[in-house]
């Protein structure tokens, strides 16, 4: 093997990487395993910390908004 398809090849793999690291940053997407993440197992926290993270307190207030609207619902006979 030469000096030169060594180099070809080290430049060759290095844009490759670029190329997928700029496509991760332009595609807005959190990378995650094949399997999901811990919010599909329907895990609470993951994390012994003492407050949620913030995307976690906007879901929570998110979910108790909708089950409050619902109690509301049935309370008023709209269902």
């Amino acid at each position: 093997m030469t000096l030169m398809t060594f180099i070809f090849s080290f430049l060759g793999i290095c844009i490759t990487f670029f190329l997928l690291a700029v496509g991760a940053i332009f595609a807005h997407k959190t990378i995650k395993g094949s399997c999901g993440s811990i919010d599909d197992l329907g895990i609470e926290k993951a994390c012994k910390c003492e407050k949620p993270c913030f995307a976690r307190r906007m879901r929570m207030k998110r979910e108790e908004a909708k089950r409050k609207k619902e109690e509301m619902k049935k309370e008023l006979g709209l269902e």
